[in-house]
Parts: C-alpha cells; structure tokens; sequence
C-alpha cells in the first residue's frame, strides 16, 4: 500500500530516545507507518501520494497544550485587542472604529493595553472612553487582566457612583482633588462591571470557540486538555465536534461539580474527543494569597492561605472519579495542599492504573518531591505563569528567598524522575507553546531550575502524553502512532534562546490531516 503522505528532506525531531533524529516521515491514513531517511520511505512513495519537501524545515511531535481554557479563550476572541495601542489616542481610535460596527446599547469589551506603552504614560480616563463611544458600555481590560478602564455607560449600568462601597481586596479609582470617579477599577472592584456584562448568545459562544480551535491549530497544538468553567461549554463542544469544527483532539476536563453531569458524554471517536479527568480544588492561589502553605506569607505572618477540603473529603472525591474510570486531577498549589494530596494519593489501592495529576504544585521542598517520584505523579505547569509569579506577584517577597527557591522547580523534578507536562493556561496567559519553552528554559528568578530546549519540548509532546496516559500514540514521531505532526519555521533546538518564542509553525497535521498551513495549496 503506498502513502496518503511523506514528508521529506526534514529535520525531524521525533521524541524517541532510541531515534531522535530522522529525515523523512511516511502517513498512511491517521498513522505514521515509517520514520527514517528518504531512502528508507521512498519505496511507499506511490503515485498518489501527497509529498512534500521540506528543505531541512523542522517536524516535531503534534503540540499538546495540558492546561487551556478554549471557551473562554473564544470570549477573548469576541473582544477589542488593544495589544498594539502605543498611546491614548490610538486606543481611542482603536474603540471608535469598534463602536462604528457595535449596534448601540450593545457591550465593547477589550483587552491588552498597558499605559506604559502609551507615549502620554498615563492611565486611559472616563472622558477618554466617553469621547469616541457615548453609546455603547466600554469595558477595557489591562494586559495584566485585574485592572479595567470603563466608559460613563457602563458605570451607570452597573450602579456604581462615587458612593458604591469597594469591595474587599479591590479599588475604584478617583479623582484625588474633585473626588469624582475616573474610570479605573482594580482587582476585585472589576467585578463590579463585569457581572453585569450579558453572557454571548450561544451561536455566538459557538463561533467564537471555533475560531478559538482553529488558533490553537495554528499555534501548532495538535491536542489540548480542554480545563472546562461551566456547564454550559460541554453542549458547545458537542456541537463543533457534531459539526466537524473541532480541528483539534480535546480531553476534556471537568471540574468535580460537573462530573455527573458528563458521565453520559460520548463520542464516535475517542481519540478525538474525550472526557479524561476531573479537577478538585484543595487550595487557591499564590497570587490571591489563598494558596495553602505550611508556613505562612512572609508578608503577612497571620495568614497560611485556605484548604478548600479535608483529607476525608479529597479522598471521598477521588475514590468516586476513580471508580469512573477518569482521572483525578488535583490542584495543588502550596505545599500543605500537595502534601495533603500526596497524602490521599499514598492511601489510595484503587487507582486502576489511572495516574494522578497535581495541578499547579507551586511551592514544593525535597520531602515533596521524593513523594511525587514514588507515587509516578505527573505535575502539569503553566511556565509563563511561573514567570508573572516571580516578576509581577514579587514571589521572593511573599514567600522568602529559601522558599521561593523551591516554587515550581522544574529542573529538579525532572532530575529526580517526576514527569512534567506544559500548558498555557490561555486566555489568562499567551497561547504560544514556544513563549512557553523559552520562558522554561530562560528562567530569570533561580537559573539552576532552568531547563533545556529539549526538556522544555518535552512537556509539550512526550511527557504530556504521558500526563493523560496516552504515550503509546502520541507524544513522539514512532512508526504506529497517530499522525500528528508539527512543521516549523525553524529547529528551536538550533536557535538561540531569545529566538525561540519566534518560531513559526507552517503546518500543523492532526491525524494525518492539514488542520493549517502557511504554504500556498497544502
């Protein structure tokens, strides 16, 4: 039989330590069959088959992003990117021309901008907003997400005046000479505006996570771990994927409060389409201060964060995810909650071979870490979440030097035997996995946790399959596995680290198809 594909003259980066290297690339419907040089390929090479020389391009492993939240990521899509607004006069023509094509009364909602960029350096204003959009409520958020700017409009239907009382941990910014509001709320003050923002209609939720798919396909993504927020996202996925608009494999993951709700989920293709795991919060976060640790905030000596459960009820939790046949995905961000975790996992005899993921799994110690070798218990990390932990929530303040020196120590898990996998946590964070590697393998804050290229795509392909327990199909470019593949600009193992961020993907592959491609008729 000769091949639908092949892929030739490449530098393939397959993820197989017994073949890390390789030429050329053969697909026979969904699978790879051969992996080899082009002389090893080129007798199933037929007269049908689709060939493609890539003149020394890079093929790895098809992407996998282990922590994305795709609807909300499509809500994002809805809104005015004001990434590129440099100053206050182009974010103003930024919203004129948005509200040119809003219908009046109908919500703008944006987000990116940074009045550092702005050449006046100074906070977007009331009457700013209120100069180019009179008829439509403005919310705007910062790239930084808990600051907004907002419009007179938008005020009025939230009910908040110069009178309305600040929430706790929140600020609604004033005029410090008149008193009068200018627009600016912060942190949980944002909320303020927000829950009175209409929900999108559900054809308009739908095309928006479309369109959010098909990013992640151009991100070079092959699969995602779908981190579900509501109800409401599971009908829409039923829908694309009925519709044929999931270009990308998706494992769905719930939170323990919808588990009953999805028992019923089924598709007619697993591999595409799956429930895998269950998420059960025993802690908050770092930022927020609600992240459970042993000790407390250096910065705060009266507060040790929250558990959100006890070892009783985590245990009753994941015994009952268990049982289902899914995986328990715990979030676990200070180190009481993953010793907690640990603890549960350690007393559990029914895992069925299911393993045991800790989200997050911030602040860790040497004793922490040789448990979660022993336990096989996957960690899965957001590295340019690490990142705003360190620069923008001032980790080594918070938390003191000794321990900031073992928040999310990635060099070390993986030096002690504990598989790592990589997400996004997009639309909090950019969806480049490559932003992602470079922030891993660039790590400013405690350079010796600094890991390798190939470390860092690691958590991106092999070891992120094995986070879900599919790495006997994906993950790597073997000879049986499914045929997703990533074709790139460049070798991020070739380029310097600075570059890394900018490789480009050209063409993205899931099961043997073109789900995206920059090359003309491909």
């Amino acid at each position: 039989m000769s091949a639908d594909l092949a892929l030739i003259n490449a530098n393939v980066r397959t993820m197989n330590p017994s073949q890390p290297v390789a030429q050329a690339v053969v697909v026979i419907k969904n699978r790879i069959v051969k992996v080899g040089t082009n002389e090893d390929v080129n007798p199933l090479i037929g007269n049908s088959t689709k060939v493609i020389s890539l003149s020394g391009k890079t093929v790895v492993p098809g992407l996998i992003d282990t922590h994305i939240h795709v609807a909300d990521f499509g809500r994002c899509l809805l809104w005015l990117d004001l990434t590129s607004a440099d100053s206050i006069e182009e974010l103003q023509r930024l919203l004129n021309d948005k509200a040119k094509q809003t219908p009046s009364g109908k919500w703008i909602i944006g987000r990116g901008w940074n009045q550092n960029r702005f050449k006046e350096k100074r906070l977007p204003t009331l009457s700013d907003l209120n100069e180019v959009a009179q008829d439509n409520p403005v919310i705007l958020y910062h790239e930084a997400a808990m600051i907004c700017a907002v419009n007179s409009k938008a005020l009025t239907l939230a009910g908040v005046t110069k009178q309305t009382a600040v929430p706790s941990g929140g600020v609604i910014d004033k005029n410090s000479q008149t008193g009068e509001l200018t627009g600016i709320l912060r942190d949980t003050a944002t909320s303020l505006i927000w829950q009175v923002v209409p929900e999108p209609t559900a054809d308009e939720l739908s095309e928006a996570t479309a369109l959010a798919c098909q990013k992640i396909a151009e991100a070079g993504i092959a699969s995602v771990h779908w981190i579900l927020l509501s109800q409401n996202e599971l009908p829409i996925i039923r829908r694309l994927h009925a519709e044929g608009k999931l270009p990308i494999r998706v494992n769905v993951i719930v939170p323990y409060e919808l588990l009953k709700e999805t028992l019923g989920f089924q598709s007619t293709d697993s591999s595409m389409l799956h429930v895998g795991g269950v998420v059960i919060a025993t802690d908050g976060y770092l930022d927020s201060k609600t992240a459970a640790l042993v000790q407390p905030y250096g910065d705060e000596p009266s507060n040790n964060g929250k558990m959100l459960l006890t070892e009783q009820e985590l245990a009753a939790r994941v015994e009952q995810i268990l049982a289902v046949g899914l995986q328990p995905v715990i979030h676990a961000m200070g180190d009481k909650a993953v010793d907690s975790a640990l603890n549960v996992i350690e007393q559990t005899t029914s895992s069925k071979g299911v393993r045991f993921r800790i989200e997050q799994a911030a602040v860790l110690n040497k004793e922490l870490i040789k448990r979660l070798k022993a336990q096989k218990v996957v960690v899965s990390v957001q590295p340019t979440v690490i990142a705003t932990e360190f620069a923008v929530w001032s980790a080594i303040t918070r938390l003191g030097v000794e321990r900031a020196r073992w928040l999310h120590p990635l060099k070390t898990l993986l030096e002690e035997g504990v598989k790592v996998a990589g997400g996004s946590d997009c639309p909090m964070e950019p969806l480049s996995p490559f932003l992602c590697i470079q922030e891993a393998v660039q790590r400013a804050s405690f350079p010796e946790q600094r890991l390798t290229v190939e470390e860092a795509l690691r958590m991106y392909t092999a070891d992120a399959a094995y986070c879900s327990s599919e790495e006997k199909v994906k993950g790597s470019i073997e000879e049986g596995k499914l045929a997703d593949l990533t074709i790139l600009s460049k070798d991020p193992l070739a380029v310097s680290t600075d570059e890394i961020k900018d490789v480009n993907v050209e063409i993205t592959i899931v099961n043997g198809k073109f789900v995206y491609s920059k090359r003309p008729g491909k």
